[in-house]
């Protein structure tokens, strides 16, 4: 009987997970009022289904274009990543020199390290 009583619990916690669809997504009081607003002004309307946050959220990620992720996750870099990255592409191409080395040829030279 026990095992009755287990796989009714499974079933019923599994009922429960697929019911679950949603989540939530922190974001900038800012970026939620500017969301919410541009809902009331489309849901203005005399006819037609409610559009939902998720309708506007899927829409924008549908809008968004590779250049546009690319630009995100260079702006997320701080200027030592940005160094890092120069430094292990230059080691890549002209051959391992050591961080001072480097750093000393970028403040002579320029900021590629190219005369």
């Amino acid at each position: 009987m026990s095992t009755e009583t287990q796989t009714t619990s499974q079933t019923s916690s599994q009922k429960k997970a697929k019911l679950v669809r949603t989540d939530s997504v922190r974001v900038r009081r800012e970026t939620k009022k500017k969301i919410l607003t541009d809902l009331v002004a489309l849901n203005k309307k005399d006819f037609g289904r409610k559009v939902t946050v998720d309708d506007y959220v899927q829409l924008a990620i549908s809008l968004i274009k590779p250049e546009y992720l690319e630009r995100l996750k260079e702006q997320s870099l701080s200027n030592r990543d940005r160094m890092e990255l120069k430094y292990k592409e230059y080691c890549t191409t002209n051959g391992k020199i050591s961080k001072d080395e480097f750093i000393g040829m970028l403040l002579s030279t320029g900021k590629d390290g190219k005369a």
